[in-house]
């Protein structure tokens, strides 16, 4: 069985990274994290197994979830099946540049369960997450940009509007910006063999601070 991190590519002036699982590629996705938040739309396929900070859920074609800022998630799924998979992953730094509230943000668009809380809004995002993966096919050009943005644009609207709770209090951290930058590195070297050592020999710090 063959697991791999999310094979992401970038296309310039675009405040998002993206990726597709096809039929040639698998399924399986070793645990690991993002800074900002993940869209995703399986498509095609069969019974995705995904697992969010230890709990597992269950998605099919047609659903789309999200997951939250820093989440630890997994997938994996039977290995003859004509996947495809569709996901990005949006830049918080641009994400709270337009949108400073949603610092706070806790992402509840979960599948199934979310589009009983909003079905016109599922749907929207739905679209809007198909319609970009479509147009990032032909290519960057000006003219494509343009119309990903739009889509990008109404799809945070409408995850606002309907998917979004505040995060619940939580103690101050008194090294925060150590804390973020030492997530900044993880989230950029995820696929590197990283340890609590490593980092706390690359950050000048003792090992119980990591």
């Amino acid at each position: 069985m063959q697991i791999q991190h999310e094979n992401v590519q970038v296309m310039p002036s675009l405040p998002f990274k993206y990726y597709e699982h096809s039929h040639l590629t698998s399924i399986n996705v070793a645990p690991h994290w993002h800074q900002g938040i993940e869209l995703n739309c399986l498509t095609a396929g069969d019974t995705l197994k995904f697992v969010t900070d230890g709990k597992t859920a269950e998605y099919r074609p047609g659903d789309i979830w999200a997951v939250n800022r820093r989440s630890v998630h997994s997938a994996s799924g039977i290995p003859n099946a004509d996947w495809e998979e569709f996901g990005l992953i949006i830049d918080d730094d641009f994400l709270q540049a337009q949108l400073p509230e949603s610092t706070n943000w806790q992402i509840t668009l979960v599948g199934p369960q979310a589009s009983k809380i909003a079905p016109t809004a599922y749907t929207d995002i739905r679209a809007h997450l198909i319609a970009i993966h479509d147009l990032l096919t032909q290519g960057a050009t000006d003219l494509v940009r343009l119309s990903v943005l739009s889509h990008f644009y109404e799809l945070l609207v409408q995850l606002a509007q309907s998917y979004t709770v505040p995060l619940p209090p939580q103690n101050i951290n008194a090294n925060q910006s150590l804390a973020d930058t030492v997530m900044d590195y993880i989230d950029h070297a995820y696929a590197q063999s990283i340890s609590g050592a490593t980092l706390a020999r690359r950050f000048h710090v003792s090992f119980n601070h990591t």
